[in-house]
C-alpha cells in the first residue's frame, strides 16, 4: 500500500470519515466519505500541501472556494463545506459516481441525450459566467450525473473570477 492509498495517511476531516481516494491529480486527491452528523455520501477534494509553500495560495484557494459554494444552479455540483484542517485546505460536495467520460466508454449515445446534456452544462456556464466566474476546465470527467440522471458540472479548481488576477 503506497502512502496516498494508505487510510492511515489520509487528512482528517472534520465531521467526515473518509473512505476511498477516488482520484488525484497535480493539485488535489478526491476522496468519498460520510458526512457523519447527516449519514451522507460525500465528496472531498483536498487540496496537495505541496501548493501551500505561497502563504497567499491557502487564503485564494479558500476565498475562491466559498464564492465557488455560493453558485446555485441544478447543474453545478452542491459545495457542503469549505475549510482547512492543519495543513489541509478542503471542500465537501456532493458526491455523483458517474461521470460523462464513463457514458461514452459504453459506446454510442443518442443525439437527443447528448444535446440535453450540452444544453444543460451550457446553462451551468451560462450562469456562472453570470455570477462572474469562468469555469476553464470542461471536459467529460467534470460532467458528472445524479441518480436521475441530471447533468452537473463539477470542478471550478482553476476557475477564473471575471476581473481577477486570482487563478487557481
Amino acid at each position: 500500500m503506497t502512502p496516498q492509498t494508505d487510510p492511515l495517511a489520509w487528512p482528517e476531516i472534520p465531521g467526515v470519515v473518509l473512505e476511498k481516494e477516488l482520484g488525484r491529480g497535480g493539485m488535489a486527491v478526491v476522496y468519498r466519505g460520510v458526512q457523519s452528523r447527516l449519514k451522507r455520501s460525500v465528496a472531498v477534494k483536498v487540496l496537495s500541501p505541496v501548493l501551500l509553500v505561497d502563504p497567499q495560495f491557502s487564503k485564494r484557494f479558500l476565498r475562491e472556494a466559498e464564492t465557488a459554494a455560493g453558485l446555485n444552479h441544478s447543474n453545478i455540483v452542491s459545495i457542503y463545506d469549505v475549510g482547512s484542517e492543519g495543513q489541509w485546505n478542503y471542500m465537501v460536495m456532493e458526491y455523483l459516481p458517474q461521470n460523462l467520460a464513463d457514458q461514452i466508454g459504453k459506446g454510442n449515445m443518442a443525439s437527443e441525450k447528448a444535446l440535453a446534456i450540452f444544453s444543460a452544462i451550457a446553462s451551468a456556464l451560462d450562469y456562472a459566467h453570470g455570477k462572474g466566474f469562468i469555469h476553464r476546465d470542461v471536459k467529460p470527467d467534470n460532467i458528472l450525473f445524479r441518480e436521475d440522471g441530471t447533468p452537473v458540472l463539477c470542478d471550478f479548481g482553476i476557475a477564473r473570477a471575471v476581473g481577477s488576477a486570482t487563478r487557481l
